[in-house]
């Protein structure tokens, strides 16, 4: 986005979905702009006016906050309020699987939320995701053999997207061979048109399913089958509830960490300094992906929320029932919360970024996230004494909003 393109927009007061492809590829001018209203502005996602927050401190104390809740009842009511009218018409029946993509942890307050969370919490503790490392290595080495000696690779089709997918499915328990399939099923829930959700969701709930079968017939080490045992036998969690959870956990830790570590590479591209200080000391690595997330955070925008009681933030006064959301991607980019914040620097502090989001929504996977980072960082250092863009920085493209998903990642390398 160029600036006249930014000064052009009439802030606040913006429609962000009116701004395109320019602003998918980069939004932080924006922000930027945003920014001087103030760290809480209004905006408007089509008809819906909209809270953004956009400061850092600002964000950091709405995401923690419980006046903000995240209840599909109570946003529902406020939408009716906003059109005027007593409630929304009855929408049609929901399928099991569309009540299946709507029961999710990131759409849930306590006491349902800590419940949930609990449940597969154990899975993601550092001690258990340290014990993956190996296998994370091993994967990686996998996929690298496989494209090795090519001058070329594409780094989100042949590593970044199989590398979660592989991993979450041994953690989970599924087949492998059901890997390319959810994988076709994850991305159709984001390109494709509305009118087809309801197929989708139902197909994904129907393979989900197979996965629960599975682990009944065949019981075993795995999160899949702990959480079978807990609708089974404990009965503490419903069984729209456990495939919400399987799913939801392949889903949330396949994109985001794909394109944290897409998102981190490209940055690498266009900032060689940077990736020089990683060559020289690879005991960088760990402090460079907590700076990928934070200087291109993926889930920039956090999910929807409304106030259940009036709420003061940043000097403005945040009525009941209006709705907020919070520009994680645009208060990682505060200059109040980091010196230089638009420029890549592997050696400053990413101290409480908020690019994995923060209080009880904060990521739940993000230190298997940060190790597969970490490990393809590592190989393409160890493996090519070059690695570059195999196009201008400038054609890469984005597919939506409001999450940074790199279309391709092309990378020229030996």
């Amino acid at each position: 986005m160029t600036q006249t393109d930014v000064e052009a927009l009439e802030l606040p007061g913006a429609d962000l979905e009116e701004l395109g492809p320019d602003f998918y590829r980069d939004p932080y001018p924006v922000y930027a702009r945003l920014r001087e209203q103030g760290p809480v502005v209004q905006v408007r996602f089509g008809p819906t006016p909209v809270w953004l927050v956009v400061g850092y401190a600002e964000g950091r104390s709405a995401l923690a906050d419980p006046r903000l809740v995240k209840d599909q009842g109570r946003i529902a009511r406020a939408a009716a309020a906003l059109m005027g009218v007593e409630a929304l018409p009855e929408p049609e029946e929901q399928t099991f699987g569309e009540r299946v993509l709507t029961s999710h942890l990131l759409s849930m307050d306590p006491p349902d939320h800590g419940r949930l969370r609990g449940l597969v919490g154990k899975a993601f503790t550092n001690r258990k995701v340290q014990a993956r490392r190996a296998r994370v290595n091993e994967v990686v080495a996998e996929l690298f053999d496989a494209v090795a000696g090519k001058p070329e690779i594409e780094l989100l089709a042949d590593v970044a997207y199989p590398l979660p997918i592989t991993v979450l499915c041994e953690l989970l328990g599924v087949p492998v061979g059901d890997q390319a399939e959810f994988t076709r099923l994850a991305n159709a829930l984001n390109f494709e048109p509305p009118e087809r959700m309801r197929e989708i969701a139902g197909e994904l709930a129907d393979l989900v399913l197979t996965w629960v079968e599975l682990r009944r017939r065949e019981p075993g080490d795995n999160l899949l089958s702990e959480l079978v045992r807990a609708h089974d036998v404990d009965g503490i969690l419903s069984l729209e509830e456990l495939v919400s959870m399987v799913f939801q956990i392949q889903s949330a830790g396949f994109g985001p960490t794909s394109h944290l570590i897409s998102n981190g590479v490209r940055a690498l591209m266009v900032h060689p300094d940077q990736l020089a200080l990683l060559r020289a000391d690879r005991s960088l690595i760990p402090a460079a992906v907590d700076e990928f997330a934070r200087f291109d955070t993926t889930v920039h925008l956090a999910m929807l929320s409304v106030a259940a009681e009036p709420v003061e933030l940043g000097g403005v006064l945040i009525a009941e029932n209006d709705f907020v959301v919070v520009a994680t991607g645009a208060g990682n980019r505060d200059p109040k919360y980091r010196a230089n914040p638009d420029v890549l620097d592997i050696r400053a502090s990413t101290a409480a970024h908020l690019g994995f989001g923060h209080g009880i929504h904060h990521c739940l996977g993000t230190a298997l996230g940060k190790v597969q980072a970490e490990a393809v960082v590592a190989a393409l250092l160890d493996r090519y004494e070059t690695v570059e863009l195999a196009v201008p920085a400038g054609e890469l493209t984005h597919k939506v909003f409001p999450a940074r998903l790199l279309d391709a990642l092309p990378l020229r390398v030996g």
